[in-house]
């Protein structure tokens, strides 16, 4: 795990880390892991934080966390795409299809020609406008058929914590790449908005598991 220098925020980052066990925690302790969509979430929790956790134990060069970071990244992003696809029917999700496919191609691609550990701020920006986009158009349409039902829906809240998440880290990402001159490997107001962010995803996450009724 990438240090900042700063107690508060570095001792923060160690806390963050087991964020993604509170909703994994409520799914198993309310015994609803049957739902698709919740399986979906417990999955991606435990990605994460397997990430973290690896970043975190294995004190291992700058440039093997990058390759770390970008391949459970893309695993992510495959998860999450599973999680909004049962919210899509039609022309909607054959074009979400064909997105996905052509995103995973280009990054795979990249990867193999550049190596996994190379910074790719475009591909980075894609991938997290389009899952921005995937999360809004399912808010939408949450709010369209639900109505009064919508803090019953599970996938509402993930959407919701999910849209905030990625909204933060692409700003970030657009900041890298837009300002070079003021990139760095590690800066202390970025770590602070990523925890802060990670803090609202899993707590949204944690209210979908919470407020989910059993059929």
């Amino acid at each position: 795990m990438l240090k900042t220098g700063n107690i508060f925020i570095d001792f923060f980052s160690q806390v963050v880390i087991f964020f993604p066990l509170l909703p994994v925690v409520v799914i198993f302790l309310r015994g609803i892991y049957h739902k698709e969509v919740l399986n979906y979430l417990m999955i991606l929790c435990l990605l994460n934080f397997s990430q973290d956790l690896a970043l975190q134990t294995l004190q291992i060069k700058y440039i093997n966390q990058a390759s770390i970071r970008h391949i459970f990244s893309l695993l992510e992003f495959v998860i999450i795409i599973q999680v909004f696809k049962s919210i899509l029917k039609g022309r909607p999700k054959e074009i979400v299809n064909i997105v996905t496919i052509g995103l995973l191609s280009a990054i795979v691609t990249y990867y193999l020609v550049e190596g996994s550990d190379q910074k790719k701020i475009l591909l980075d920006i894609l991938q997290n406008s389009f899952i921005i986009i995937i999360t809004a158009y399912s808010l939408v349409n949450i709010v369209q058929y639900e109505n009064l039902r919508i803090f019953y829906s599970a996938l509402f809240w993930i959407a919701t914590g999910t849209f905030f998440y990625f909204v933060i880290v692409m700003l970030l990402d657009i900041i890298d790449g837009c300002c070079p001159q003021l990139h760095h490997p590690i800066t202390t107001d970025k770590m602070l908005l990523l925890n802060i962010a990670s803090l609202a995803r899993y707590f949204f996450y944690t209210l979908a598991t919470l407020f989910y009724i059993k059929s």
